[in-house]
């Protein structure tokens, strides 16, 4: 009878380990998005002063890739053929504003996650284009520094820019 009731107890002892782990993985995942995303509604006024802020250190700086009308992404500058920079940036940083719905969302990637696997990142939701398109090589970005990858408009005045700091 006292090998049942220890038995019962382990059981419970390791039901309720598990479900903690799960609450602390919840609560981190809560934390972590809570954190690295920023969403707002604004006006496209402060939007844009947003933009502008966001692309001063990068004024004279074109941006590695370029998207055209027809949404097809061209390669401005290799990033292999880019000097090494002093110091390596910590997030890779995304910026977009939605019109229609007046709304910016700034978003921080630390670069720790983003070596863990390509994860798809839609980042303006409807318009066809995700993160992942870019085909980033994280070490790569790492060694440059911080860098301007894309600041694109689209035809319906939806706006993102993509940077590393």
């Amino acid at each position: 009878m006292a090998t049942k009731r220890t038995w019962l107890w382990i059981l419970f002892g390791g039901l309720g380990v598990i479900v903690f782990g799960m609450m602390a993985v919840a609560a981190f995942g809560v934390y972590f998005v809570s954190s690295h995303i920023d969403t707002s509604r604004t006006t496209s006024s402060s939007a844009y002063k947003a933009f502008d802020a966001v692309r001063e250190p990068f004024k004279d700086q074109k941006p590695l890739y370029e998207i055209d009308n027809r949404e097809r992404l061209h390669v401005t500058r290799k990033l292999e053929d880019l000097p090494a920079g002093q110091k390596k940036p910590e997030h890779l940083w995304i910026l977009a504003w939605d019109p229609t719905e007046e709304r910016l969302v700034k978003l921080s990637l630390p670069f720790w996650i983003l070596k863990l696997g390509r994860q798809k990142i839609d980042v303006m939701d409807g318009s066809g284009f995700d993160l992942e398109r870019l085909q980033l090589d994280v070490n790569e970005l790492q060694r440059v520094g911080s860098v301007l990858i894309l600041d694109h408009q689209a035809a319906s005045g939806q706006r993102v820019i993509v940077w590393t700091q």
